[in-house]
Parts: structure tokens; sequence; C-alpha cells
């Protein structure tokens, strides 16, 4: 299955790399298995990550030549350093709280698997503790059972699984004030624009009032 999505996807420099990559390290098994793993890893990313642990854990990545784990991800799996924590977060998460999830993929090839962006976002969930148990039951039902992405699952349940306080949410807004003014008095201070000299001496005069009214709030 893996070999026909391969021939049916634009061949890219990277494809071409990592390919390069399987064919000169093909006497090591575990470190092209990585690499094929990293190939593939949007259909099944859990096979990468349980990979990625491995080679975490026993340092493997030393032996193949590596300053660091991260150099390792970055150089031959063309993976970033960000989404090398989502994986392993993720699959971490789901050995300790979803095991289920990872033996289905196992013994069911064609069960749909969550992405591990969906799984992250369940693992945030849990770990900041607002969201009560019921509700908590119903964000894995639709991460791990009926295959929502983090987009769907943050639409629905945001609000109450990441609560902004009212404190919080008046440092957002002020931000957004703050580089609201900032990008005005920078357009009606370019030479071209279209504003009368007075209103605009007033209003960058306005603005400056309004931001110097919001720094002692802003640093704190």
């Amino acid at each position: 299955m893996v070999g026909d999505m391969s021939a049916t996807r634009a061949v890219t420099k990277t494809d071409r790399e990592m390919e390069d990559a399987m064919l000169a390290f093909a006497g090591d098994a575990e470190r092209v298995r990585v690499i094929e793993a990293a190939r593939v890893f949007k259909r099944s990313w859990i096979d990468l990550a349980e990979a990625l642990t491995e080679v975490h854990e026993k340092d493997r990545w030393q032996e193949w030549g590596f300053d660091s784990f991260e150099g390792y991800c970055r150089k031959e799996l063309h993976l970033k350093k960000n989404t090398v924590l989502k994986l392993l977060g993720s699959y971490r998460f789901l050995e300790q709280s979803a095991p289920r999830v990872i033996r289905r993929t196992q013994e069911q090839p064609a069960a749909p698997v969550p992405s591990f962006q969906a799984v992250d976002f369940v693992a945030r969930a849990r770990k900041r503790g607002a969201a009560d148990d019921e509700t908590m039951k119903e964000i894995e039902v639709a991460a791990f059972e009926e295959g929502a992405e983090a987009p769907m699952l943050s639409r629905r349940f945001k609000q109450v699984a990441f609560p902004v306080d009212d404190q919080e949410k008046k440092k957002r807004l002020r931000g957004q004030i703050v580089n609201a003014a900032r990008r005005l008095a920078g357009l009606i201070a370019d030479a071209d624009a279209p504003v009368p000299h007075e209103i605009a001496t007033a209003v960058e005069e306005a603005l400056g009032d309004l931001l110097t009214s919001l720094e002692p709030t802003e640093s704190n």
C-alpha cells in the first residue's frame, strides 16, 4: 500500500534525498526503517513516533554520527524540532492514556489513525484539567474514534478545554490594540499617505497618547 501511495504522488527533492539515504544505509535496518517511517508519517505517524522514541531512548543517533537527536531529525529525516516534540509527546500520551489506539493501528491497518495534532490537543486538554470528565470523554471519542482533526476539536471544545480568564482576555485585547495603533501610526507617517497634514498630525498625537496610556499596564 505504501508503494502505491509513493508512486502516485509527486517526487520532491526531500523524497529523493531520503531515498538516497535509505540506499546508502541499506546495511543498517533500523536506520532505514526510521527514514522510511519519516517519509510516510502523514499516513501513519505512530510508526514514526515509535521509531523515534526508540532512537531517542537508545541514543542511536550518536552511533550514527550526529551531535544531537535534534540534529539527526533535522538533517536525516527533515523534521523540525517542534514537529518531533509533538510526535514524541503524542505517542507517549497514547502509550500511557490510550494504548488501545496504538494496538488498533497494529491490528487493523485499515483503521483510521488520529493525527498527532489531534492527539496533542487531547493531551494538552487533559493536562490543563479545565474540562470535566464527561467533556474529556467526548473529546477523546471525537479524536480517537471519529477521527476529528485538531481544527475541528478546537472549534468544538476550545472554550471548555482551554478557558480564557478575564485578565488574559484583557491582555490579549491590549496587545491587539497596541499592534493596530502602531500599524496605523506607521501608515499615516508614510509620505504617500492620502491624509491631510493637520488630520495626520492629530491622529498621530492621539495614537501616541493611546500607546503611552497602555505602556504601564502592558509591561506588567
